[in-house]
This record gives structure tokens, C-alpha cells and sequence, in this order.
């Protein structure tokens, strides 16, 4: 064991997931602050990302950019945008961040393509897109009733967005729970809990992350 603190430790790069009402956006200002508390630097992002295709993302998750004869644009397409996303997200933010010696926690990655796009796409395909990717050290995938989900997307207010009907949330969050039980670096938390409770539980698999590092 070494005498250096969890300030010292190299830089976490750690994932929230969940289906659109599972907590993340909550849990990853909580987490954020946690890790702030402890001495870290710590860069707070998400997916979509906040850069150009990001912005294309959440207009078209949001109703906007129909095609000319009214239907929604292929999966296969969300997908690739998705993917093109990711790239410019680690690019642009990610890779520069951790360089830099700061911890990332990002609200959504990878495993959200696994879980979403494979509703519309082959997984396979999907899956190839992502190939070289980096890899987080810890994803947490809370994991919530689509009904829980439901109710707290209507007490934010949040507007009905492209994969937020029952059947198609049913089919991610049994993709997220399938990705999590083959994944040894997911871990699957009860999301239905307090967010007090939520967020203790998320710091104790944080901790852990960094409590094998000091002891190297």
C-alpha cells in the first residue's frame, strides 16, 4: 500500500448509464462533486456531446429533421451519428481531459449504442463501429423500472423523445442488463432507490476503482 491519496491516483475515466429517466444526468453532478471532495480534478460531460454532431443529435432525438416524406431518419443512420459523435467527443473533450490529469464522468457512452442502436440496428454493425474505441475504467449502469423511468421523465418535464415509448425502453433496458452481466467492467446498481442512496452506491464502486490503484 502506498501513502499516496486518492488526489494522486491517475485519472478515472468513469460512465453513467441507464435508460432516458434512470438517474444519470442527477448522479453525474453528485458524482462530479464527490470526487471534487476528495482533491480530484474532474471534467463533467455527456452524450450527445455538447460539439456540432452532438447538437444534430438531440434535435433529431428531440422530433426535429424529419425526412421529406415525414418518417424519423434510419436507425442505421442514428447509429453512424452516434459513432461519429463519440469520436469527436473523445477527441475534442475526453482524450485532452485525461491527459491532462483530470478525471471524465460522462453521462452516457458506449454502452448507450449497445443498448439503443441495436434496438434499429444489427449489434453487430453497431458493435464494429466502435471498434477502437477507449475503453472506461468503471461503467455504472443504473438500472430502474421503465415505469419509475417513465414517471420521472413527466416531474422533470422532459418532452417525449425518440426511444422513450414503453416497448422500445423495455427492449434497451433488457440490452443494458444482458451488456452488464457480460461486461466485467459494468456494474449494475438499483436505480429506484433515493438519489442519496443512489449516489452512495456509486462513490462506494468509485472508491473501490481507486483504492486497487493506491494499492499498486
Amino acid at each position: 500500500m502506498t501513502s499516496h491519496s486518492p488526489s494522486h491516483v491517475a485519472p478515472l475515466f468513469i460512465v453513467l448509464e441507464g435508460i432516458d429517466g434512470s438517474g444519470t444526468t442527477t448522479q453525474l453532478d453528485r458524482l462530479t462533486a464527490a470526487l471534487r471532495a476528495r482533491g480530484r480534478r474532474v471534467l463533467p460531460t455527456r452524450e450527445p456531446s455538447p460539439g456540432p454532431i452532438g447538437l444534430l443529435l438531440r434535435e433529431i432525438l428531440a422530433g426535429k429533421h424529419a425526412n421529406p416524406d415525414g418518417t424519423t431518419l434510419d436507425g442505421r443512420a442514428m447509429a453512424l451519428l452516434f459513432a461519429a459523435d463519440r469520436r469527436d467527443h473523445l477527441t475534442r473533450e475526453i482524450e485532452p481531459a485525461l491527459a491532462s490529469g483530470c478525471d471524465v464522468v460522462s453521462d452516457r457512452y458506449l454502452l448507450s449504442s449497445l443498448a439503443y442502436q441495436a434496438v434499429e440496428a444489427d449489434r453487430s454493425w453497431v458493435e464494429r463501429l466502435a471498434e477502437g474505441v477507449r475503453a472506461p475504467d468503471l461503467t455504472v449502469l443504473l438500472d430502474v423500472d421503465i415505469a419509475v423511468a417513465a414517471q420521472r421523465r413527466l416531474k422533470a418535464g422532459r418532452p417525449t423523445e425518440r426511444y422513450d415509448a414503453d416497448g422500445t425502453l423495455a427492449r434497451v433496458a433488457e440490452n443494458y442488463r444482458r451488456l452488464a452481466a457480460h461486461s466485467p467492467d459494468v456494474v449494475a446498481l438499483d436505480g429506484g432507490g433515493s438519489v442519496e442512496d443512489v449516489t452512495a452506491a456509486i462513490v462506494s464502486r468509485v472508491q473501490a476503482v481507486l483504492d486497487r490503484r493506491l494499492a499498486r
